[in-house]
């Protein structure tokens, strides 16, 4: 059921007598029993009976009384006898499948359902077992049928007395809304003659105004023949489309008609008439007439007496007898003769019987089809009565049917035009609704830098324009305007359509340049990957070097200190008178096969190839030194020489 029924039933529940309270979310949680009693109350305040309580019931004295009472209410239950037997199982059980429909039948027809119901009480009969049944019980029967008879009258009387009592109020109403304007009018006839009555053309004026009053009431006639003829006008010309119409299907089925076909018809119509008449028709005009031959000898013989009767008992004893005789003579007959001639005899038997019931059924259609030709007749008579219209034919209702399906695929397009547009303007609110958000980030961006939001002050119309009559009447000054108003609103799709074109034009830009950017960012952070992956590699090494490098620093004092020892010892050597060649040497010798025998006595000790790499690396750069000391002492001693 659909949710607005449901609406109705519940609107129904909620108003007084029953005063329910409920909503649809509440009413569908209802309990089988909360509905089935609810059912029951519905059907006795219809019914004007007392409310019965539904657990105090059993369910089959529920079933009876409630299925009672929808029969009287003329509730129509499921045709079919599958759906019939679950309604009526539902209905006992509360099932809203089956109590839903039967709420929404009553409370749809409420009136007409009480007065149902009242003369339900004096007019339903009361039945009487055949084994009670005598003569008493039927005079009861004959007098109560008499006493409904005079209850339907009275009634139909009562009825029509509250219709004339409602006539003569409504009567009394418009008397005295009458004697209102009457007393009115005659209070303005009298201010109007006391203003007037010293006018002094007031004759000539009064006969001006009975002459204006007549020319109106002529115009008005004149409008109204007028009317009649453009009426007239109108269903000539329709008489006149319709007969050109039927002329142009007349002459299209002449110009495909077909003699051929039309004789082959032509001639299955004679045979079939030619047989109900020869042999049908014929026959049954035949028996008839044997029949009243024997109803008029029969209504021509004198009075018959028992004697009578028994001697046509015996005469009729006596055929049946000779009739057996002759049926058991025919049969020894057929079983003499060939039994091909039997079969080929029950198959002309056949035949017969199936053409019989063939033109049986031919003679009952053609009586079907005249009496539906003469209904359609009265109808289209009836229709030309009332409205002056025909009934269409094939041709003309296929033309009608032609144009309604353009007038249909305008209206889709029209309709689709109407879904865009309104599809558009929810766009247009749902940007108008953000314009606003998007406006006040961007101030709040705007003062977060530092800077002050420009206003713009809008020329915008103080008041809205208002909608008002077109300046005239004229069809034609209207049609101009509609054609301008519709001309500029194709102006406006088309450059709605231009806007549109460039949007998708400037998103698919956007589009290409975002794929761009997300193709740049992805290199980006790969790139950005592999650097932190590199540095990670990196990173042990540098740490090596620095602390290298500390060790170097470290030993640079060191190393200062031995250079300071070189150069005092160079210094000595410079004062010495000895040969410092030779002292140098022989000092350098000494070192060496120090150094030698530390290497062999320590050479086991030594694990670290790194710190023994720096140590041999100092040991070297203090030969190259001190080599580089003995060098420029012997080039000192020989510029020395020569300038001696």
């Amino acid at each position: 059921m659909s949710v607005d029924s449901l609406n109705f039933i519940i609107q129904n529940l909620n108003s007084p007598p029953f005063n329910c309270n409920t909503s649809l979310i509440a009413f569908d949680l209802w309990s089988p029993t909360t509905l089935l009693q609810t059912l029951s109350d519905v059907i006795s305040w219809i019914t004007q009976s007392p409310n019965v309580d539904v657990m105090k019931e059993t369910a089959d004295e529920t079933a009876l009384r409630l299925l009672h009472h929808l029969k009287i209410l003329k509730f129509e239950p499921p045709s079919d006898v599958d759906d019939l037997e679950e309604w009526r199982s539902g209905l006992v059980e509360g099932a809203k499948r089956s109590v839903y429909p039967v709420l929404f039948y009553l409370f749809s027809n409420i009136d007409a359902l009480k007065q149902r119901a009242y003369l339900a009480k004096y007019l339903v009969k009361v039945e009487i077992p055949s084994d009670v049944h005598d003569v008493d019980t039927q005079e009861m029967q004959n007098e109560l049928a008499q006493l409904m008879e005079r209850f339907k009258v009275t009634h139909a009387s009562v009825l029509d007395v509250q219709q004339d009592t409602m006539l003569i109020e409504d009567i009394k109403a418009d008397l005295k809304s009458m004697t209102l304007e009457k007393e009115v009018l005659s209070r303005k006839i009298e201010k109007t003659m006391k203003k007037i009555e010293n006018l002094p053309s007031l004759k000539r004026q009064m006969a001006a105004a009975v002459d204006l009053r007549i020319q109106k009431n002529r115009l008005n006639e004149l409008e109204m023949q007028r009317y009649e003829q453009r009426d007239g006008m109108i269903s000539t010309e329709k008489k006149i489309q319709r007969l050109r119409d039927q002329l142009a299907e007349l002459r299209s089925i002449s110009e495909n008609l077909d003699p051929t076909n039309l004789i082959a018809q032509l001639e299955d119509d004679i045979a079939t008439n030619t047989y109900l008449l020869e042999v049908k028709l014929s026959a049954e005009r035949e028996q008839k007439r044997q029949v009243l031959n024997e109803l008029a000898r029969v209504s021509n013989m004198p009075a018959i007496e028992q004697a009578d009767i028994n001697k046509l008992q015996a005469e009729l004893e006596a055929k049946t007898n000779e009739i057996m005789e002759l049926e058991k003579e025919r049969d020894k007959d057929e079983e003499s003769t060939d039994e091909n001639f039997s079969i080929f005899r029950h198959q002309a038997l056949g035949v017969e019987r199936r053409k019989d019931a063939v033109a049986e059924k031919v003679q009952e259609a053609r009586h079907e089809l005249g009496s539906l030709q003469q209904q359609v007749d009265q109808r289209k008579d009836v229709l030309r009565s009332t409205t002056g219209a025909e009934v269409m034919s094939a041709h003309q209702f296929k033309t009608y049917v032609g144009r309604i399906r353009d007038k249909k695929v305008v209206y889709k397009k029209k309709k689709m035009q109407i879904e865009e547009l309104l599809t558009e303007r929810e766009v247009l609110l749902r940007t108008m609704n953000l314009l606003p958000k998007n406006v006040e980030q961007l101030e709040q961006k705007i003062e977060s830098f530092g800077a002050e939001p420009i206003t713009v002050s809008s020329a915008l119309p103080s008041s809205h324009a208002k909608i008002a009559l077109p300046d005239t009447t004229d069809v034609e000054e209207l049609r101009g305007i509609v054609t301008d108003l519709v001309q500029d609103l194709d102006q406006q799709r088309d450059t709605v359509t231009e806007l549109k074109r460039r949007r998708n034009d400037l998103q698919e830009v956007f589009n290409g340049e975002e794929e761009t950017f997300d193709s740049k960012k992805a290199e980006y952070e790969s790139r950005r990957a592999h650097l932190n992956e590199e540095f990670e590699e990196l990173k042990p090494l540098i740490q090596s070097l620095e602390e290298r490098q500390e060790e170097a620093e470290k030993t640079i004092p060191q190393v200062e200190e031995q250079i300071n020892e070189a150069e005092k010892q160079l210094s000595a050597f410079n004062s010495s008178a000895s040969n410092p060649d030779e002292d140098l040497k022989a000092q350098l010798e000494e070192e060496q096969a120090i150094a030698e025998s530390l290497l062999q006595n320590n050479g086991s000790q030594i694990t670290d190839y790194e710190a023994a790499k720096k140590q041999m690396i100092l040991w070297k750069s203090l030969l190259s030194m001190f080599e580089a000391k003995i060098a420029s002492t012997n080039e000192d001693q020989h510029l020395g020489n020569e300038d001696s």
